[in-house]
């Protein structure tokens, strides 16, 4: 596989970059929020959406770790 060239811009910081990821998770967890709390579902498929809404949630707070650790005051880190 080719490796593709590095955009040409200013070196970015992880949090930043971790920002929409962390957005995106959220808005994900909250529509599997959503349809337990308002979509009749199948036989079985309730534990495997609540397993998915876990893992969202699991997901996002580990972004959300990451972000507040790269997230240190200036001069320190």
């Amino acid at each position: 596989m080719t490796e593709l060239p590095k955009y040409h811009t200013p070196e970015q910081g992880a949090s930043v970059l971790l920002g929409p990821i962390q957005a995106a998770l959220s808005e994900l967890e909250g529509r599997a929020e959503h349809y337990l709390e308002r979509i009749r579902l199948a036989e079985g498929d309730e534990g495997r959406l609540r397993a998915a809404h876990r893992a969202l949630a699991t997901a996002r707070a580990e972004i959300e770790r990451l972000r507040s650790e790269g997230a240190a005051p200036e001069g320190e880190g």
